[in-house]
């Protein structure tokens, strides 16, 4: 086995922090980067914490273990009844585990048969009240070695780094207090007192000793994200594709397909629906909610707007496929919603295109079928599809990441030709996938800037930036040790 130059570099970064931040690209290996640096590494066994999915089904670490580090390591599920005598590390186990299921094993037994934790997809586990976070912290401050893996650490604010700073035991947490998250959400995540209930009316006395009634806390923002970034550079290895020469050219485009007549009733009709179900005095603000993120959430995983949408593309995209557009090339299909494959899959088959699901996806490899099916949530993570060299991406998910990841499944290592990966989307400035392509934007604009490499010049200016920080934020910047 012979690792890519920057999979080396990555592996020897995890030997020198002990505790690192793996932030790959999706497809640049980060299960087996991970693995080889635990293979040098790890004197007594790796424990593996991930989603239920990677344990049961995925099995990614499973498939390479076996196949890249015969003799060094076996795998093993510790979801399974019976505990293996993994005390004799010769060869050693790598065991999985998602986080409710660690919440059953005996701390005593982990501390005594691993010094070596992976915790796949680390965004897993940004929510430091959860249960699952809890025992997860609890395993990594005692062990020797922890690495955090992801292919974008900051999905949508600065403020989910926190969690996986503190299972990093990195310097800027401070004391880990919550007095220390809010220093650090009110730098670099627009943290702030927000108002939440109208003072309209009350008495100015009774609303400065209740204020908690009337005011949370709200950090949704990510500021100084290259300053954050320098500082973080001690336990984050950072690479995108870009930064390589291993993979192919990755070309992105948009189809803008315009409304029938009977499309635009379908849609209008559902828009109806959905506002009506709101009463009065919430229907005032539900078109506020169009330019905000937890809003347009809502609408778009509950609305029937953004699936009549769906259902309409789909139609187009399969058209696209039968009217040649992309020739014979293989081609990935990736949705939001169960109706919207079926429509798909109706289509092609109706005009003789093969085609199969993600639920096939081995056979797919190694047959002739021109198309895969999937969806962005359940089939975007997990093997890869670089057979295929387009992918039709008939929706677009809320969280730009989910939208990568479904783009990685072509974009590998393995890939031998160059890609080209469109996104269908509704014409016009009114409808739900204008205003989810414009906050994925926004949220994409934000992730790139702190996942960017630096300039000499950035470097050579960010210790000025940083007095500058401490000037802006002293108590802040002093309680963090910046």
């Amino acid at each position: 086995m012979e690792l890519f130059g920057y999979q080396k570099e990555a592996v020897g970064f995890i030997g020198e922090t002990k505790t690192a931040y793996l932030a790959l690209d999706m497809g640049m290996g980060k299960t087996l980067t991970a693995l080889s640096a635990a293979a040098g590494l790890a004197k007594k066994n790796v424990l593996v914490i991930a989603e239920k999915n990677e344990i049961v089904n995925s099995e990614n670490f499973k498939r390479e273990v076996e196949t890249h580090f015969p003799g060094r390591f076996q795998y093993y599920s510790l979801r399974d009844k019976e505990t293996p005598p993994i005390a004799d590390y010769s060869p050693a186990y790598v065991c999985g585990i998602n986080p409710d299921g660690l919440k059953k094993i005996d701390e005593d037994f982990l501390l005594k048969c691993f010094d070596f934790v992976i915790i796949d997809e680390a965004t897993m586990a940004k929510t430091t009240t959860t249960d699952r976070f809890k025992v997860v912290y609890k395993i990594c401050k005692k062990m020797p070695h922890v690495v955090l893996l992801s292919g974008t650490p900051m999905m949508n604010g600065a403020a989910e780094l926190w969690a996986p700073l503190l299972l990093l035991d990195h310097p800027i947490t401070g004391d880990k207090t919550a007095k220390d998250r809010m220093a650090f959400e009110k730098i670099f995540a627009g943290g702030g007192y927000k108002q939440i209930r109208s003072i309209k009316n009350q008495d100015e006395e009774y609303v400065r000793k209740h204020w908690w009634m009337f005011y949370a806390w709200s950090a949704k923002g990510a500021n100084r994200v290259r300053e954050l970034r320098y500082i973080l550079r001690d336990k984050f290895f950072i690479m995108q594709k870009g930064q390589t020469d291993v993979f192919k050219k990755k070309t992105r485009s948009t189809v803008m397909v315009p409304m029938s007549l009977e499309w635009l009733s379908e849609y209008t009709n559902a828009w109806d629906e959905y506002y009506d179900a709101f009463d009065p005095k919430r229907q005032e603000a539900l078109d506020e909610t169009m330019e905000d993120y937890a809003g347009l959430r809502r609408i778009i995983e509950n609305g029937k707007m953004y699936q009549v949408n769906s259902h309409w593309k789909a139609k187009r995209v399969a058209q696209d496929i039968v009217d040649g557009v992309y020739g014979d090339r293989r081609i990935v299909v990736f949705s939001m919603y169960i109706e919207t494959d079926q429509i798909i899959q109706s289509e092609l088959g109706r005009h003789g295109i093969s085609w199969r699901t993600f639920e096939d996806v081995k056979e797919w490899k190694q047959g002739a079928e021109q198309v895969l099916i999937g969806r962005i949530k359940a089939h975007g993570k997990g093997g890869n599809a670089a057979e295929a060299s387009v992918c039709l991406m008939v929706d677009m998910d809320f969280v730009p990441a989910n939208n990568i990841q479904a783009e990685n499944r072509i974009d590998r290592p393995e890939q031998k030709n160059d890609m080209d990966v469109v996104y269908y989307l509704t014409e016009g400035e009114d409808v739900v996938d204008h205003h989810v392509r414009a906050i994925n934007k926004d949220k994409a604009r934000k992730i790139d800037e702190f996942m960017r490499p630096f300039t000499d010049e950035e470097l050579a200016e960010m210790p000025a930036k940083l007095v500058e920080l401490r000037a802006k934020f002293p108590r802040e910047c002093e309680r963090l040790g910046i």
